[in-house]
């Protein structure tokens, strides 16, 4: 999604009518950068200086002793060089990512580098430092500050936010790209875009529209009457944000024509689906022109390598762990009702390959094996230890045979069953140009509460902007997901 030039804007010299795009002077937007540069030295100092303590204590060898004065010094120079990193990679962006998994995926990158830079300053200036304090050093102080940077955006958003000054705002559209650029104004304040609603239309089957975030706690009305100078003085509109990619060049002209009399900007919000008619694309900027590309992001090998390696010792691993929890969820599921405690069904994997997905039973033995999906817990078919195991994502554990196997991956778009599939068209079959997972950014998203293939735009997401990283980052946010018991 791009905001493309501003088509209309009024001409006058009412310092009101600047678009956000226009800076002015704000106490409030000029401290929050440095509030945040601030913020993030803290956690990554602290964190690594917990971390360095630690490490020290655990060191074996008394060969090297690290003074109170070293540690400090040196978690000062570690801590600089993420700051200076965390610059350099655009940490602080106006505009916040979807579910804010790239900002993890930055922080991530970031400390790998500053880590490795500090190793080699160390080597050069000959500063002994213990192996352990400096790994102690570095988990801790990415820990914190990945902790540290969510506990911040949502103090920004709760408390700071509406301390800046915006501008009142209508989305002309109610589709997925209206709400994509609604969330996306909600969580970036530094825009300045104050949503007041949706222009829609009288068949809208909904009143309103909620924001794309773990909760769905933001949302505006939709307004069922047609856009008209009346209406956007009533509102007391600044700014207009036609987000309907279906909208024609006469349709256009008429909201820019209301805009106008009403002294309102007008900008045009392109979701990447009307760049290409069936392959995603991405918007790059050279110099100053707007670049559109059509195509997709393929990984090199090191990815697709890393990848495995990540699946098959992480997956291997958890089902170590849990084949305790396992053994007694089998015993659960077989005391309540007579049948099998896995379920199998046929699902779509990469490059429309079939494989047999494993879950545990959460179903009666006589529910329709290829059925769409239950939407509510209170489905007749679902089986009380079932509400359990689909409540606390439980059924989803033995998908970690699937990942060892190669069938799945842990991070990647949900599969689907093939009568699904067989409706797709080339914009929806993107999604099968990837390993299937089993948890991705529409698992985390509150649109999971609709079909996967009505949210497609997590899943391009993903394909697009995906790295080892980002894989990373989305498995972080999953276990905060999950500590939180959504």
């Amino acid at each position: 999604m791009i905001t493309n030039a501003i088509p209309f804007r009024p001409d006058r010299d009412d310092r009101s009518a600047q678009s956000p795009a226009v800076e002015e002077w704000n106490p409030s937007a000029l401290s929050l950068p440095v509030l945040r540069v601030a913020a993030d030295f803290l956690f990554v100092f602290g964190g690594a200086v917990l971390g360095g303590v630690v490490g020290h204590l655990l060191q074996r060898s008394q060969a090297f002793r690290l003074s109170p004065q070293q540690l400090i010094l040196g978690t000062l120079i570690y801590s600089g060089i993420v700051l200076c990193f965390l610059q350099s990679d655009n940490a602080y962006p106006r505009v916040c990512s979807l579910l804010h998994v790239k900002e993890t995926e930055t922080v991530l990158r970031v400390s790998i580098k500053a880590i490795l830079v500090s190793l080699v300053l160390c080597i050069v200036a000959r500063y002994p430092i213990p192996r352990m304090a400096m790994l102690g050093a570095w988990f801790f102080g990415t820990l914190a500050l990945v902790i540290g940077r969510v506990w911040v955006q949502e103090s920004v958003r709760k408390h700071f936010a509406p301390t800046i000054r915006r501008r009142r705002s209508l989305i002309y559209g109610t589709k997925r790209t209206a709400r994509r650029f609604f969330t996306s104004a909600l969580h970036s304040p530094m825009l300045g875009i104050d949503p007041v609603g949706f222009v829609g239309n009288s068949t809208e089957a909904n009143s309103e529209i909620f924001c794309n975030d773990y909760f769905q706690r933001d949302s505006r009305p939709i307004f069922r009457e047609s856009l008209s100078v009346e209406m956007l003085k009533r509102l007391e509109i600044q700014d207009v944000y036609v987000c309907d990619t279906s909208i024609t060049d006469f349709g256009l002209k008429q909201v820019r024509e209301i805009a106008q009399a009403a002294n309102c900007s007008l900008s045009l919000v392109d979701d990447q689906e009307i760049l290409a008619n069936s392959m995603p694309t991405w918007v790059w900027e050279m110099d100053g022109l707007f670049v559109a590309t059509a195509g997709l992001n393929a990984p090199g090998r090191f990815y697709r390598a890393m990848k495995r390696l990540i699946d098959i010792v992480c997956s291997g691993t958890l089902i170590i762990l849990c084949a305790p929890l396992c053994l007694l969820l089998a015993i659960i599921i077989r005391l309540e009702s007579n049948g099998p405690i896995f379920f199998s069904q046929t699902r779509v994997g990469q490059n429309g390959k079939l494989f047999d997905i494993l879950k545990f039973r959460s179903m009666r033995v006589d529910a329709p094996k290829y059925a769409r999906s239950p939407h509510d817990q209170t489905d007749d078919r679902i089986t009380r230890v079932g509400r359990f195991l689909r409540k606390t994502s439980f059924d989803e554990v033995p998908q970690l045979i699937n990942v060892l196997k190669g069938e799945m991956t842990l991070v990647g778009p949900r599969p689907e069953m093939p009568f699904i599939t067989e409706e797709y068209g080339p914009w929806e079959a993107t999604r099968l140009t990837v390993p299937q997972g089993i948890t991705g950014l529409w698992q985390l998203s509150a649109d999971r509460r609709y079909a996967i293939h009505q949210s497609i735009e997590y899943d391009l997401y993903y394909i697009q902007n995906r790295t080892v990283l980002m894989d990373i980052a989305i498995l972080l946010h999953t276990l905060v997901y999950a500590a939180k018991g959504i």
